[in-house]
């Protein structure tokens, strides 16, 4: 996690000309990460903003009291009517599919719902250290508004949740501070050993 936080700092400083020091990691996409800092310097791209949307999708501060859904884009590139943006990412470019998608989802949503006269999105998670790009295009319409009540319903249930049951399992149980493999073996629902 360290790393990473790292590594975002570097791309950062990178993209938005704090320093001409290419990050640690991401050399088989440096024209990728060039393109961003182009842009940067044209006034058509942000890096690392931070935004947060109430439950109605109206913007609100980051640490508003109503704040629903919180996002963190590491750099989105303007082009007329259409976005695209750019996810830093360390670590394996597989393995986590459903969560990626999920994300490119919520970052299209969060594009549409902040800047309306944007239509189509392109969201690229770039993976810094293999050097691949995982890359969804989304557009305004029916199947957007499908996303956005899904998003909304899964966001409400667990917003609004004052039941928490436990969900063991093998995977869950695994790195658990109350669980019997590497915890305290506390836990009356834990799972062992299959």
């Amino acid at each position: 996690m360290v790393r990473g936080r790292r590594v975002h700092d570097e791309a950062e400083a990178y993209i938005t000309g704090a320093t001409d020091d290419f990050p640690s990691t991401g050399k088989k996409l440096k024209s990728v990460l060039d393109y961003c800092r182009d842009k940067f310097a044209e006034g058509k791209a942000t890096a690392e903003e931070k935004w947060g949307f109430d439950a109605e999708w109206a913007e609100v501060d980051w640490f508003a009291g109503t704040v629903w859904c919180r996002m963190a884009l590491d750099c989105l590139v303007f082009d007329g009517d259409a976005a695209i943006v750019f996810d830093h990412k360390t670590g394996k470019s597989f393995g986590n599919e459903v969560k990626y998608i999920q994300q490119m989802q919520l970052y299209a949503i969060g594009v549409f719902m902040r800047h309306p006269e944007i239509n189509y999105v392109d969201v690229k998670l770039l993976f810094l250290d293999d050097g691949k790009v995982r890359e969804k295009n989304y557009q305004r319409g029916k199947k957007l508004n499908v996303l956005i009540k899904r998003f909304e319903e899964r966001g409400n249930r667990m917003t609004s949740c004052v039941d928490f049951r436990p969900k063991p399992n093998l995977v869950n149980c695994r790195h658990c501070a109350f669980g019997i493999l590497n915890g305290t073996g506390s836990c009356i629902h834990a799972v062992g050993e299959l």
